[in-house]
C-alpha cells in the first residue's frame, strides 16, 4: 500500500503534458466514465456500485486519472470526498465528451427534422413528374431535406460510385452487381394529340381501345430523344415500320405545347400523358399495345446501401408512387 500511495505521489510529480504529449493511444476512454461516476457521487463505494465494479478497481482507477490530470481530482473530507476545482472545471468536458463518444457509436439514423441533408437525384423530367412531384407535399414539409435534380448521364454509374449522385430514377432495368435498385411501378404508353383531332374519330379510340399502329403512323410526330424514343423506335423497326418525325426533344415538359397548336401525336409514359392532358386539354388515348411497358426504378450504389437518410428518401417515395407489389 505505501509503494502504491509512493506511486502515485511520484507521478502527480510529472506534469501531465510531459507524459501524454497529445498522445491519445496513452489514455484509457473507461477512466472518464469513472470520473464521471465519482464526481456525481463523491465516493468510490458508491461509484464503485453504480459501475459494478469494485472498490480497489474504482480506486486505481482515480490514481490513474490524478496522474492523467495532474491533479487529486477528489479529497477526502470527513466520511465523503470533495472535488476540486480542477475537477469542477472538468465535470461539463467529461460529460459532453461522453455524450458525443455515445452519439458515435449509437446506431445510424435519420431524422429529418433534425438532421440536414441534400440529396442529388438523376432523373428526366418525366421521373420529377411522376416519381419526385407526388412527394413534394411531404418535403415541404421537412425544411432541413433538399433535393438537388441533375439530367440522366452516360456516367451516372460512376457518379453514384464517386459519391456525386445519390439515386437515379430511371425506366432502364440496372444490372451491374455493384448497384442495388428498387422497382416502382410498371408503367405503359399513351398518346396525346389536340382536341378535335382527326385521330379521335377513329372507331378503336371511340370505343376505348388502342388504335393501330398504321393509324398512329398516319400523322407526323413529336418524338422525345431520351430513352423512350430508341425503344419505340426500335419497335417500330421490329415491324418494319417508320414514322415521321416533325421534331425531336429532350424534355417532356414542352412536348404537349407542340402538340396543342398541331396535328402532330405524341407517346409518352402514361403517368406523364395524363397529367398533361388534364393541365392543357389535350386528348390521350393507350399506345398501342406493340410499344409495350416498362419498369421504372430507383437505383443506388452499394457505398449507400446502410445509408439511413438515402432509404428514408426512398422509403418515402415508395410509399407516394410505389406499386404495393413492388420490389
Amino acid at each position: 500500500m505505501r509503494k502504491e500511495a509512493l506511486a502515485v505521489r511520484l507521478a502527480l510529480s510529472v506534469p501531465a503534458r510531459l507524459m501524454f504529449d497529445d498522445d491519445l493511444s496513452q489514455i484509457d476512454l473507461n477512466l472518464l466514465v469513472v470520473f464521471a461516476a465519482l464526481i456525481e457521487t463523491a465516493s468510490v463505494t458508491r461509484a464503485a456500485e453504480r459501475l459494478r465494479s469494485s472498490q480497489p478497481a474504482v480506486s486505481r482507477s482515480l490514481a490513474r486519472l490524478r496522474v492523467l490530470f495532474d491533479d487529486p481530482l477528489l479529497i477526502k473530507s470527513g466520511k465523503t470526498m470533495v472535488p476540486t476545482p480542477r475537477a469542477l472545471a472538468l465535470k461539463g468536458p467529461v460529460a459532453a465528451a461522453l455524450g458525443d463518444i455515445r452519439r458515435l457509436f449509437k446506431p445510424a439514423g435519420f431524422d429529418p427534422v433534425t438532421d440536414r441533408r441534400r440529396f442529388r437525384v438523376s432523373s428526366t423530367d418525366y421521373g420529377v413528374l411522376s416519381v419526385l412531384a407526388p412527394v413534394m407535399a411531404e418535403l415541404t414539409r421537412t425544411p432541413n431535406v433538399e433535393i438537388a435534380v441533375d439530367p440522366l448521364g452516360a456516367d451516372d454509374h460512376q457518379k453514384l460510385a464517386s459519391g456525386v449522385l445519390d439515386l437515379i430514377i430511371i425506366g432502364r432495368t440496372p444490372e451491374r452487381p455493384e448497384l442495388y435498385r428498387r422497382r416502382l411501378f410498371t408503367e405503359r404508353r399513351a398518346c396525346l394529340v389536340r382536341a378535335g383531332h382527326p385521330i379521335t374519330a377513329d372507331p378503336d379510340i371511340t370505343a376505348g381501345r388502342p388504335p393501330s399502329i398504321d393509324a398512329c403512323l398516319a400523322w407526323p410526330h413529336v418524338a422525345m430523344t431520351v430513352w423512350t424514343n430508341g425503344h419505340i423506335a426500335r419497335q417500330l423497326r421490329t415491324l418494319g415500320k417508320s414514322r415521321q418525325v416533325a421534331i425531336q426533344l429532350p424534355y417532356f415538359s414542352v412536348a404537349p405545347l407542340l402538340v396543342e397548336t398541331s396535328d402532330a401525336l405524341l407517346i409518352l409514359p402514361h403517368r406523364a400523358a395524363k397529367r398533361f392532358a388534364e393541365a392543357r386539354g389535350l386528348v390521350m388515348f393507350d399506345a398501342p399495345d406493340v410499344f409495350g411497358t416498362f419498369d421504372y426504378w430507383l437505383v443506388w450504389h452499394e457505398r449507400a446501401r446502410r445509408d439511413p437518410a438515402l432509404h428514408w428518401l426512398i422509403e418515402r417515395i415508395a410509399a407516394a408512387v410505389g406499386d404495393p407489389d413492388a420490389t
